[in-house]
């Protein structure tokens, strides 16, 4: 910004030394003290043109569900067993020498050597 003659920041077409402008980095990217030459409304509008980018389109939801429903919502497959992966160490440790027992106790019951199982 350049002082002019009859400015309050300048005295006898010289800029005043007691007057101190803010020459900090403004959160603009730029030098906005040239702004204070413009009206608010033109200040407000410059100040958003140098920050905001382009809106992009977020999402649209337009026709999709008829795109779904062509070959059907499915539900998702399930095991019979689901797995035990990421399951706790011990508990699989624990759990195998369970199936282990149980299923012997089951042979056991079959050939008639335990009375329950």
């Amino acid at each position: 910004m350049r002082a002019t003659i009859g400015s309050p920041c300048t005295v006898g077409g010289k800029r005043d030394p007691t007057q101190k402008r803010a020459l900090a980095k403004s959160p603009f990217g730029f030098d906005s003290s040239a702004l204070l030459l413009l009206s608010p409304s033109r200040q407000r509008q410059s100040a958003t043109t140098f920050v905001k980018m382009a809106k992009s389109k977020n999402a649209s939801q337009h026709h999709n569900s008829q795109k779904a429903h062509r070959n059907g919502i499915k539900k998702p497959k399930t095991n019979r067993y689901p797995s035990l992966r990421g399951v706790d160490a011990k508990f699989r440790r624990n759990h195998r020498h369970a199936l282990h027992g149980t299923a012997k106790a089951l042979k056991e019951r079959k050939e008639g050597k335990r009375e329950n199982a």
